[in-house]
């Protein structure tokens, strides 16, 4: 059974509790370039099953998150309260050629953009990380709550990266 968005935003947020989600954000990075190190290309494009994506998917998959989430802490800066539209995370998949990307060109970028995206939070005034807009299905969302919610994605996917990395 799929989960409705306000599950999922509870589960993505459940990894994070009492934890300092920019501290996570920061050590994803690195624990990207740990995870697959010295792993072969063939394993990072297998997938754990049919319907499931593979690491070098997980890993453009957030890449692409990042740009989005960038975005958003932009936008919630210079358009408080503004509507934001939800995505389909599979699509991004097939129309962003996730199977073809290089995994590790997909880190550095993420790198990058992670790096970016920390440097600007880490300026915001305690007023703007309360900024918010409204999103299609979630709701109202503060670029506090969407900090939380990155950190979070961020644990539930190197959770799912370790798991088939591991599996044999």
């Amino acid at each position: 059974m799929k989960e409705t968005p306000q599950q999922y935003a509870e589960r993505i947020l459940g990894y994070v509790e009492g934890k300092q989600p920019l501290v996570v954000q920061a050590a994803t990075a690195k624990k990207l370039n740990r995870l697959i190190k010295g792993v072969s290309i063939a394993k990072l494009r297998r997938r754990p099953a049919r319907e499931k994506r593979s690491v070098r998917e997980i890993i453009a998959h957030l890449a692409d998150a990042e740009i989005d989430g960038g975005f958003r802490l932009r936008f919630f800066l210079g358009s408080p309260g503004a509507p934001i539209v939800a995505y389909d995370q599979d699509k991004w998949v097939t129309s962003g050629h996730y199977d073809r990307r290089d995994p590790r060109k997909s880190v550095a970028h993420f790198c990058v953009l992670r790096e970016w995206n920390i440097a600007l939070l880490k300026t915001l005034t305690p007023g703007q990380w309360k900024h918010y807009g409204m999103h299609s299905e979630r709701g109202r969302e503060s670029i506090e709550r969407i900090v939380r919610m990155f950190a979070g994605h961020d644990v539930n996917h190197l959770q799912q990266i370790e798991k088939i990395l591991a599996h044999k």
